[in-house]
């Protein structure tokens, strides 16, 4: 299948009082670090959708070669930010990604099964402890009802009323379920990152077998 990823960076951090996306994550940044997992994944092309007042986070995109998308109304809920990308992308792969920035703690090896289990009609969702988590991975048949979700909902919403093409993956990683959009959560995985056997995303270091 060819891949593609919608990132929703376009939040206003403001539980961690600060520009979340761009603190130091994994060797880069959060934003960093979910784009360079995503290249490794074999992702084809990937959107970032941010604020129009974040341009750092627009060049640090532009470098890892992703295409940009701008919300005007970053105040909305993420939905808005999800369905922009989704418009850029949803003609051109077969399933994407969709992978909030705040959520950088996803192991590689996660990104391989979801990958391994996806397809046109599908959404496949990671679970760890019994939650279900980021990054879905959504078919191309349904990203297209991801415009047709009620305002002030989110993808909850496509979840329940396609359950029948909902598939769970049960996997032994707490990143999924971790939004890094405070500070205790934030250093509680930035521990747990600096500890882990994955390979940083510098380059500076050979890859490791996980």
């Amino acid at each position: 299948m060819k891949l593609g990823a919608v990132v929703p960076a376009a939040g206003l951090s403001r539980r961690m009082g600060r520009e979340k996306i761009l603190l130091p994550f994994g060797g880069s940044t959060m934003l960093g670090t979910v784009l360079a997992k995503l290249a490794k994944a074999n992702v084809a092309r990937t959107v970032v959708v941010l604020r129009p007042d974040l341009p750092e986070a627009e060049e640090a995109a532009r470098r890892a070669g992703a295409e940009i998308v701008v919300n005007p109304h970053p105040e909305d809920e993420m939905l808005s930010s999800i369905r922009l990308g989704v418009e850029r992308i949803s003609a051109t792969v077969d399933a994407a990604f969709v992978w909030p920035a705040d959520h950088p703690a996803v192991a590689r090896g996660t990104l391989e099964r979801l990958a391994a289990a996806g397809s046109r009609e599908t959404a496949v969702l990671p679970v760890y402890g019994g939650r279900r988590g980021h990054p879905a991975l959504v078919g191309a048949g349904l990203l297209e009802e991801i415009a047709q979700i009620p305002p002030n909902e989110g993808l909850r919403f496509l979840w329940r009323n396609r359950a029948d093409a909902v598939e769970e993956i049960v996997v032994d990683d707490p990143g999924v379920v971790e939004n890094l959009d405070d500070r205790e959560t934030y250093e509680r995985a930035l521990r747990r990152d600096s500890q882990s056997r994955e390979p940083r995303l510098d380059g500076d270091r050979p890859e490791e077998t996980e």
